[in-house]
């Protein structure tokens, strides 16, 4: 397990294959296991990810959970390998990181790839924001699984989104979650960027995907980046719920494609 240390924090990361560096970033309450799980990249790309502050097995401090700091501890990862450009990705959360790093620090990153935003220059819907926050409330109680199935927000949830029960449920047997529950309280309540004018000024390939039928990533956040960033590719996923197979393909083919079509320009 390779660690890097950054402001005093073991990070965990890890590296798969050689060629094109392409950092891809997790979301909220995952680990860097998604990354390799999502993604088979072509023999020609370099896969790498990390447990982002606060997940998986890296460490975290009091400070508040932000957009910006897990942009600074992604940066700080490609300086401590020696990479000077690279292309940077993520899902829901980590889309929101890659965004900010590449508002940042445009001059690292070769492109751009947003899985499933969950964000744009504005927060987290209200209502998402509450199940996230509830959830915190009861990760650190004793039996707080059943305690949050109980509650008074769950029947909301399961009418609303029933995929998020899963999601939700996984969080009370991850020891990440449980211990850095805070994270589900910051991260929803911020915004990777202020104001459009962050993204029209990227001059960077972007390729943007997203799917319907999904609450906690609505299809018109990914749309958001797609009219307001000037070399965006914007592509629609086959939903997983429909076909999990199919949408797993599709990543794969879109984000290779992507990389290597635009390392050769």
């Amino acid at each position: 397990m390779p660690l890097f240390k950054h402001e005093g924090i073991d990070f965990n990361y890890e590296i798969q294959g050689e060629g094109i560096p392409f950092l891809f970033l997790h979301g909220l309450g995952d680990n860097l296991k998604f990354a390799f799980e999502t993604f088979n990249n072509d023999e020609k790309i370099q896969l790498i990810s990390l447990d982002q502050r606060g997940h998986g097995k890296s460490g975290h401090d009091s400070r508040k959970l932000s957009y910006e700091r897990l942009a600074s501890d992604a940066l700080a990862l490609m300086d401590y390998l020696g990479i000077q450009r690279f292309y940077i990705g993520g899902l829901s959360m980590g889309a929101g990181v890659a965004v900010n790093l590449a508002v940042h620090a445009e001059n690292k990153v070769m492109g751009l790839i947003l899985l499933r935003s969950s964000t744009t220059d504005e927060p987290m819907k209200k209502e998402v924001i509450e199940w996230f926050s509830t959830v915190s409330m009861y990760l650190p109680k004793k039996n707080g699984s059943q305690l949050f199935e109980q509650g008074p927000i769950f029947p909301s949830i399961k009418d609303t989104y029933p995929k998020a029960i899963d999601t939700f449920k996984r969080y009370f047997e991850d020891d990440a979650s449980v211990n850095y529950y805070k994270k589900f309280i910051d991260i929803p309540r911020d915004r990777p960027i202020k104001c459009k004018s962050e993204l029209t000024n990227l001059t960077i390939p972007t390729l943007i995907l997203a799917n319907n039928y999904d609450v906690i990533h609505p299809i018109e956040y990914s749309l958001f980046y797609a009219h307001n960033m000037k070399k965006a590719s914007y592509y629609e996923l086959t939903p997983k719920t429909v076909d999990a197979e199919k949408h797993k393909i599709e990543i794969d083919t879109y984000i290779n494609t992507f990389i290597l079509s635009n390392s050769k320009k």
